[in-house]
């Protein structure tokens, strides 16, 4: 896995990815004054308000780094229905929040998908409502981080299922199994829609970051 993050986000720490082929992933600052759109992409922003337009450009700047870093061109990534349309032979994510924004594209894959969360966004107000009653039964046996990390993956693997399933999955019909000691997940699909079924032949991974967490999710049939 290629890997790219703005150094003073990092402040010294470079999270160890997998060693997955022909896959990055780029971390940037939210609004980066280095942060440029393509052609194509700077129509689709006309008509953008201030914050969708700095969430929108860093987006697809993180994700024209992580293309240069497989050795591609940079290619717009364009939209259909607000979801991202990526170029042919690629396929990717984008997540951002207030500070960061984060993307991944691969070659390798059928399907990826990434996310990044402020750890306390998840309160335990709101885990009745994300999270199977067994997830929320395990949460309370896990550190802290873990009701953020689980939402964070479910939101990966939404993203990743999407273009394969077309179809929305609501919280209840996924459910998020942890593997601390190697910082990964697997989802389990209890829904009855047949194509989001491939979302448990996905692996994916975390890493925490100062006060958020990133969450990355492939496909591979």
């Amino acid at each position: 896995m290629h890997w790219h993050c703005d150094d003073h986000i990092m402040r010294g720490m470079q999270p160890s990815w997998p060693m997955l082929a022909d896959t990055a992933l780029a971390l940037v600052a939210n609004g980066t004054v280095d942060a440029r759109l393509l052609s194509d992409e700077r129509r689709l922003a006309r008509s953008m308000g201030s914050q969708r337009l700095k969430d929108f450009t860093s987006g697809r700047h993180s994700a024209h780094i992580a293309q240069r870093l497989l050795g591609l061109d940079e290619q717009s990534v364009l939209r259909v229905d607000r979801s991202p349309l990526w170029p042919l032979g690629q396929c990717g994510s984008i997540s951002h929040c207030r500070e960061w924004a984060f993307a991944g594209v691969s070659t390798q894959f059928r399907s990826i998908g990434v996310d990044i969360e402020t750890i306390n966004r998840v309160t335990p107000k709101l885990h009745r409502a994300l999270f199977r009653p067994d997830e929320i039964a395990a949460l309370g046996a896990q550190p802290d981080t873990a009701a953020a990390i689980a939402f964070s993956a479910k939101e990966a693997g939404y993203k990743a299922i999407f273009p394969i399933g077309g179809t929305f999955i609501g919280f209840q019909e996924a459910s998020i199994e942890l593997d601390w000691p190697h910082q990964q997940f697997r989802i389990r699909y209890h829904g009855a829609h047949e194509p989001n079924k491939a979302l448990e032949s996905g692996v994916g991974h975390w890493r925490l970051i100062h006060n958020h967490v990133l969450t990355f999710f492939s496909i591979q049939e």
